[in-house]
């Protein structure tokens, strides 16, 4: 009777205390987390400065060889995230006036037909993003913040409600200790990326946020706050195998 009272008791503690099965003893806390997450971050600069050459390299092909505006506009939207996190100021700057100049060269029937499919909510939206950086590499967190938030003040948005906003930049605001422009962003995305995926991943990254964890912000981060002990449902468990 003493081994099952013992069993009892030993099981009681461990579902209302996560952290007998965390890998991470010290939660959130924990040094080995912190070096892991030092990683991640190496990972995501390597990453977005290939992005940023592989980017450069598409628009200067679809300018030199495509007639399809659109794409040409798609295409140097997409590298100024990118490169608004690299390239000298007064570079990302020239790159937003021709991006702006090539919105401008658009026909007024070119013009229409965009706003008609996507308002070009997705190029806007990368547009702010660009802004954003810029402001917030000269120190200007206020306009920073601004730009953030008006980057996904975009109304319907075909591309971003599949494939959600970017994250980059919440995601180092965070790491220098910015959060309530961080939560404020993930908010307002609840306007247009919608859909279980989308509401799990705001989900486990308020619950880290809440807890003063370091988050990378991708989908790796729901297998994380488990591993980190905090009191999270698994919603692994609401994809199928190998999300």
């Amino acid at each position: 009777m003493k081994n099952f009272v013992t069993f009892v008791s030993i099981l009681v503690i461990n579902i209302w205390h996560p952290t007998a099965f965390a890998d991470y003893k010290l939660g959130c806390g924990d040094p080995e987390y912190h070096q892991y997450i030092e990683q991640r971050f190496t990972y995501f600069e390597a990453s977005n400065r290939r992005m940023a050459r592989e980017t450069l390299r598409n628009y200067n092909n679809s300018l030199q060889t495509s007639t399809n505006p659109y794409r040409i506009i798609s295409d140097l939207s997409r590298h100024l995230k990118y490169s608004a996190q690299f390239d000298s100021l007064e570079d990302v700057q020239l790159k937003i006036n021709q991006l702006l100049a090539h919105g401008d060269n658009l026909r007024v029937d070119q013009q229409i037909a965009g706003s008609i499919f996507d308002n070009f909510s997705n190029e806007n939206h990368s547009l702010g993003i660009a802004r954003a950086w810029l402001a917030y590499r000269q120190g200007d967190t206020k306009v920073a913040f601004e730009e953030l938030l008006a980057s996904i003040e975009i109304g319907d948005s075909a591309v971003m409600s599949s494939f959600g906003p970017d994250i980059n930049l919440i995601r180092y605001l965070y790491y220098d200790g910015h959060v309530e422009p961080v939560l404020a962003y993930l908010t307002q995305t609840e306007a247009f990326w919608t859909g279980r995926e989308a509401n799990n991943l705001r989900y486990i990254w308020r619950a880290m946020i809440k807890a003063n964890c370091k988050v990378q912000f991708q989908s790796f981060d729901t297998i994380k706050a488990l591993e980190l002990g905090l009191s999270v449902r698994d919603v692994s468990k609401d994809y199928g195998v190998g999300w």
